[in-house]
């Protein structure tokens, strides 16, 4: 007699063989199958809003620097610090915006449905032990369990 049990891929699997191996079965008469998924569908996605966002706060921190810089120099200057810190500002703040929104922008973030491939295990042995070699495999997690003759 054959009994059929699938897993996820976990611990429990190697917690039943190594239970049903000190009990009941021999290696030889267990077969571990690895079951294949289909491809994952990607999906291409936009994340124009993070982009933005991250953007912005790149565009600041630039826009933050570029003003002390352009306060200190505009101490020598005719117009001011505080002229030449505003311009510097914004000066800062587009090239800080423009290198992150273009350098991103062109990235597209793809995400992949995973689905964890299950495992097929295939037991022979006698009727007698079918009850309790069941029970193992549901205490440890089996999505299914069957059997034939």
């Amino acid at each position: 007699m054959n009994l059929f049990a699938t897993f996820q891929q976990s611990i429990e699997i190697e917690q039943a063989l190594a239970e049903l191996e000190n009990s009941f079965v021999s290696k030889d008469q267990i077969v571990i199958i690895y079951m294949e998924n289909e491809p994952a569908q990607v999906q291409p996605t936009s994340r124009t809003k993070e982009i933005h966002s991250n953007s912005f706060e790149v565009g600041m921190a630039c826009a933050t620097g570029s003003a002390v810089i352009g306060a200190s120099i505009g101490f020598v200057l005719a117009w001011g610090p505080i002229i030449w810190g505003l311009i510097f500002v914004i000066i800062g703040f587009t090239i800080g915006y423009c290198l992150y929104y273009f350098r991103k922008k062109d990235k597209v973030i793809t995400l992949r449905q995973k689905k964890e491939a299950e495992i097929l295990v295939i037991i022979q042995c006698t009727e007698i032990l079918v009850p309790p070699i069941k029970e193992i495999l549901w205490k440890y997690q089996a999505l299914t369990v069957g059997q034939s003759s």
